[in-house]
């Protein structure tokens, strides 16, 4: 009756044999995917719209240099020939001008005219190469009007919203559709100010070379299944969110419209969870985060079963582990069950083997 007793007070706890492993750090954090290119697609030229592209539809793709609109021409080929015939005209004219101009220099070399006579041939020679200079421009005006008659796509890219309509009368600098890229998309992740510490990353300075180090796992779930899509890192926003008092890093994945598989598009708008990678740490002890006692300590269970009480070096605490960089050795048992009370250091306990808990690598 009194060992049944005896074996009642002494606690059984769960335990796990802990080894030293090298941790990569991860920071998760969440974003909504936006094109990393976007813009207005708006006519430099007023006029009639006389083709209106298959792609030109929301959510419509095409590919750079596809012509997407054509405005009505007539106008700015009349105007283009007028300026031709301008141009031919003022040529005309200088060239009669020269002549004169040269004549005129024989002359006043025989004194055969007067000054003002050899100035008004100068005078009018001049005149005419600044003309000709005009009539150049105009023609460059023309053609260049005339160019922008059809409107090209920028980039591969696709349609967000159109305003256009064919046969409608569209004027110079009015949006008549809103355009991204398609070559990259960029997610805005926030980032708490101490998980900040795991990451090599500067407020001060671009991520320049070490951006290949921060790789990026975007999550998400679409269609009723979980995907991923691989990125990096590619900047800081330098400065805290007054609001939120995070930090923003950019991270950015290439073709996010090449599908593989099953894996759908990383199509705009999709909210995502973020998996950056960080820091590595070597001698990294990792423990269920209710290996942590009272005081930040650990609970070692000696050869004896009996505990041992440690202060541990804590690199980082998250919802479910912690990361010990001190304080416990390779290959030793610590108690993971919490013990409340009066516990003694030098206490016996029954051990029970738990999972062995493992790290991200």
């Amino acid at each position: 009756m009194q060992l049944q007793s005896r074996t009642r007070q002494v606690p059984a706890v769960r335990t796990m044999q802990v080894s030293m492993q090298t941790v990569r750090m991860t920071v998760t954090t969440h974003g909504v995917v936006r094109p990393k290119t976007e813009s207005d697609l708006t006519p430099e030229v007023e006029g009639r719209v006389v083709y209106l592209a298959p792609m030109m539809v929301s959510g419509g793709f095409f590919a750079k240099g596809d012509i997407l609109v054509k405005i009505d021409r007539v106008s700015y080929e009349l105007a283009y020939e007028q300026s031709q015939a301008h141009l031919a005209t003022v040529r005309s004219e200088l060239e009669i001008a020269e002549k004169s101009y040269q004549r005129r220099q024989e002359l006043v070399v025989r004194e055969s005219i007067s000054q003002s006579q050899y100035d008004d041939a100068q005078n009018r020679v001049t005149v005419a190469r600044a003309s000709l200079r005009e009539a150049v421009a105009r023609v460059a005006l023309a053609e260049r009007d005339l160019e922008r008659t059809r409107l090209t796509a920028p980039y591969d890219g696709r349609v967000r919203t159109e305003r256009i309509a064919e046969g409608q009368f569209v004027r110079r600098g009015e949006s008549i559709a809103t355009l991204y890229s398609v070559d990259f998309a960029e997610v805005r992740l926030p980032i708490d100010d101490e998980d900040l510490a795991f990451l090599p990353l500067s407020l001060a300075e671009a991520v320049g070379e070490r951006r290949a180090m921060l790789k990026v796992i975007l999550r998400a779930k679409f269609a009723g299944a979980e995907h991923s899509w691989e990125g990096r890192v590619v900047r800081t926003e330098g400065e805290m969110d007054s609001k939120t008092r995070m930090f923003n890093v950019v991270a950015e994945v290439e073709a996010p419209y090449q599908q593989a598989g099953d894996r759908p598009p990383l199509t705009a708008g999709l909210f995502v969870e973020a998996e950056i990678f960080g820091h590595e740490f070597e001698n990294v002890v990792v423990v269920p985060r209710s290996a942590l006692q009272a005081e930040n300590q650990l609970y070692i269970v000696s050869a004896d079963q009996r505990l041992v009480f440690r202060d541990a070096d804590i690199l980082r605490v998250t919802s479910d582990s912690a990361f010990i960089g001190g304080g416990v050795e390779d290959g030793e048992t610590v108690c993971l069950s919490a013990l409340h009370g009066n516990v003694l250091e030098g206490q016996l306990v029954r051990p029970q083997t738990a999972s062995v808990v493992s790290a991200t690598l």
